[in-house]
């Protein structure tokens, strides 16, 4: 079936229904945010659902399922298609321009869905499935079965099985009244008799469509509690009941894993369920403590990045920061695969080693050898099996006052009192692998204490709180507001490459752009800042395809100016003489900024041929894409009509920092510039390595300027001098690297910054993320 941009039209077939068999109509909406393969599967599932649901159902009314499939493909990259397999199920694609979450992707499914109220064949339910779940072939049958039984239920869920382990961890799901945490309903639960219970997880839940016509869709919070708090309000919007069927089954990841980023969602949205059930001040307290206390164990596990997330979603809650994704989450340090480990552990050489993992992590060792002995075997565990575990906060303040109890310790990521500050080298595990930490027992005790302080302020304002909740959403006001994609447009490309006195590489470039399927296409322009190697001559005799504009005096960035100047590509590509691009990244992000109009630009992550290693150390950090990278560098993909508005390059820069100029001064337009970690190009300066008295000057001079030009109130003066003071420390031992700096500095504060466009108004976040990042890894570095 081809892929719709859009879903219109009737959502079903004209079904002849026999006498004896009354059709329901059954929409089914699936968010999926590249996730393709999970995606086939679960259409399998839907279309076996269907098949299983044709035969005559076992009740006097016989009810004939009809199942329709929206898939809201959550600006995924590359886009979605509609699972090629069979025609009576119709599967429709509609493509979201932005990553709206899992509540955001529900409800532009769901507003589709109920768009037309009037129409006799809308749907009777709705049916939430996540795209990573799978559902059995009689599931929705026995959902729709009891739904059918009992006119006063509003929706309800199978008995949840984890996809891996397999085993129910969920049937339905409760908020504790005491502490407002929310949990299983029962684990233990059986029959074909439906539960109370006050909500049932999104990953599979049936609803009334008459129920979400009366109170609306779900809260816009992007992911995390969202489901919560929507079947409390749907309950108690129509007074109806919210129940699970143990009978019905479907698998979904257990939701207690080791999480990351969710951990803000969980802690800035976990007050929505608490006001819509009206518990009140106190249990609002407790609530926040709890994600203070998860802070603070974070911060004596040494992962202050975790920590972080805590606090935030904390801080946000308190300013009442509660709908949809913010711009500026804390980044994570992302974990390193487990066959790296043993590499590890021979460059660390303990002498005495700790490991207290369960049994399941323990067999992840199994095959990894230390000193050929395998760790799964050759090291006691600090669990003590058939005893009751001692109390672990005695053992923690003594590792306070006298220092870790070991050389190493392998333990889970998750953390607990038994772990605080355990040994010298931390190695957390993960699912997704494992993270080595240095534990600094100062530095960590004074972070975990700033952050229970910061915790336990936010705590007591929630706890202050109103606790009123806005109106759910209206489907006619999502469905105004979707941000559906438009179809791709193909765009058109300019190359421009700027050279001075690097004849070989620049050759190079060119042969690499000319044999790309990216840029086989493009117009190729090469600026030469009056080069005396004889690159012009080699550019005519070498690469007759390309245009030349040689400069009569070395203009530096000014020459990309004049190079955009004269392109007439959508886009501009611009390039340093000897940086190529990755073809695949070039034609993601090209493809990219064809689908998502919003954004302005794309650059790659910059890498050395020979050593692998990246220039931008802070970019380890990125875990996944973010649309609002303040760096940009050697390779830039932006539209031209966007660099033309902006003015490009500031000129007066010269050289260096011109790049991250341009993006801050984009980000403050409100435009977006996309990093995508694995999207790369590689980078053979010698620069990059070597920097010169020059470099030194110019570099912190404009870096100074950068400062004065987007930074905000104070942060401006500390951004200047934190940049001035670490290129003093960058300049080692040299004398003259030390003068440069000095005289770059003096320049920074004295001369007055190039001014901005009128059109470009900098409200200082993004120099405060730009700070945050460069800093950050600085520090660890």
């Amino acid at each position: 079936m081809d892929r719709a941009n859009a879903v219109t039209g009737s959502l079903f077939r004209p079904v002849r229904v026999e006498a004896a068999v009354r059709a329901v109509r059954v929409a089914a909406v699936v968010p999926c945010h590249n996730r393709p393969a999970d995606l086939a599967l679960l259409g399998a599932d839907l279309v076996a659902c269907r098949l299983a649901a044709a035969a005559p159902a076992p009740n006097p009314e016989h009810l004939r399922i009809e199942l329709s499939v929206i898939v809201v493909d959550n600006a995924s990259d590359p886009p979605l298609d509609a699972p090629s397999l069979r025609a009576d199920v119709p599967f429709h694609v509609l493509r979201l321009a932005t990553n709206t979450g899992g509540s955001g992707g529900f409800n532009a499914g769901m507003a589709v869905a109920l768009e037309d109220t009037a129409a006799a064949d809308a749907p009777d339910y709705l049916w939430l499935v996540d795209s990573d779940a799978r559902v059995e072939p009689d599931t929705l049958a026995m959902l729709l079965g009891a739904m059918e039984a009992d006119a006063s239920l509003v929706a309800v869920g199978p008995a949840l099985s984890d996809t891996l382990e397999g085993g129910i961890h969920e049937v339905g799901g409760r908020v504790d009244r005491r502490t407002g945490r929310f949990g299983p309903a029962s684990t233990t639960a059986t029959g074909d008799t439906p539960i109370d219970c006050d909500y049932v997880a999104a990953c599979c839940a049936l609803v009334r469509t008459s129920a979400i016509r009366a109170a609306g869709l779900m809260p816009d919070t992007f992911l995390n509690g969202d489901d919560v708090e929507w079947c409390i309000r749907l309950a108690c919007e129509t007074d109806g009941r919210i129940a699970a069927l143990p009978a019905a089954r479907a698998a979904h990841p257990r939701f207690d894993r080791y999480a990351t980023t969710a951990r803000y969602f969980g802690a800035r949205n976990a007050f929505g369920p608490i006001d819509a059930l009206g518990l009140g001040p106190i249990v609002r307290l407790r609530r926040a403590l709890h994600e203070t206390c998860r802070a603070v164990n974070q911060h004596l596990m040494a992962r202050p990045d975790l920590a972080a997330l805590h606090i935030r979603g904390l801080c946000d809650a308190a300013r009442g920061i509660t709908r949809g994704l913010p711009p500026d989450l804390p980044p994570i340090e992302p974990p390193r695969p487990l066959a790296e480990l043993e590499a590890l552990l021979e460059k660390l050489t303990p002498g005495t080693i700790a490991i207290d993992l369960p049994d399941a992590e323990r067999e992840r060792l199994a095959g990894c050898r230390y000193r050929r002995a395998s760790l799964s075997t050759s090291f006691s565990s600090l669990r003590q099996s058939g005893r009751a575990a001692p109390n672990p906060l005695p053992a923690f303040l003594s590792r306070v006052l006298t220092g870790p109890s070991y050389d190493l310790a392998i333990v889970p990521a998750k953390g607990s009192p038994a772990h605080w500050l355990l040994a010298r080298d931390m190695i957390e595990l993960s699912p997704a692998g494992f993270v080595h930490r240095r534990v600094r027992r100062g530095r960590i005790l004074a972070s975990a204490a700033a952050s229970g302080a910061v915790g336990a302020a936010c705590a007591l304002r929630i706890a202050a709180c109103a606790a009123a909740r806005p109106p759910l959403p209206q489907p006619a006001a999502v469905r105004a507001l979707a941000p559906v994609a438009a179809p791709r447009t193909k765009l058109s490309l300019s190359v421009i490459i700027l050279s001075y006195n690097r004849k070989a590489a620049l050759l190079e470039t060119l042969r690499r752009l000319q044999s790309s399927p990216a840029t086989r296409d493009a117009e190729i322009i090469v600026v030469d800042n009056a080069s005396t190697d004889g690159s012009p001559d080699a550019i005519r005799e070498h690469a007759p395809h390309a245009r030349l504009i040689a400069l009569d005096a070395n203009e530096a960035i000014a020459g990309f100016n004049r190079g955009v100047e004269s392109a007439s590509g959508d886009l501009v590509l611009i390039l340093d003489d000897d940086a190529r691009p990755e073809p695949d990244a070039l034609a993601g992000a090209i493809n990219l900024l064809a689908d998502r109009p919003a954004l302005a630009a794309v650059t790659l992550v910059p890498f050395h041929p020979q050593t692998g290693a990246t220039e931008w150390p802070f970019a380890a950090r990125l875990q996944s894409p973010r649309d609002d990278w303040p760096v940009m560098g050697c390779c830039n993909l932006v539209r031209r009509s966007v660099w033309q508005a902006v003015g490009g390059y500031e000129e007066r820069f010269f050289l260096y920092r011109n790049d991250v100029d341009l993006a801050l001064t984009i980000l403050a337009t409100g435009r977006g510039v996309h990093c995508n970690p694995a999207w790369r190009c590689e980078h053979d300066s010698p620069a990059a390595a070597a920097k010169s008295p020059r470099w030194f000057q110019l570099a912190t001079r404009n870096w100074l300027w950068l400062a004065r030009r987007h930074a905000r109130g104070s942060r401006a003066l500390f951004g200047a001098l934190a940049g001035w003071l670490w290129a003093h420390r960058l300049a080692g031992l040299s004398p003259d690297r030390h003068w440069a700096t000095f005289r770059g500095g003096i320049e920074g504060l004295t001369l007055p910054p190039p001014p901005l466009s009128p059109a470009v108004r900098s409200d200082g976040r993004a120099f405060t993320s730009l700070l945050r990042l460069r800093f950050t890894a600085r520090r660890k570095s």
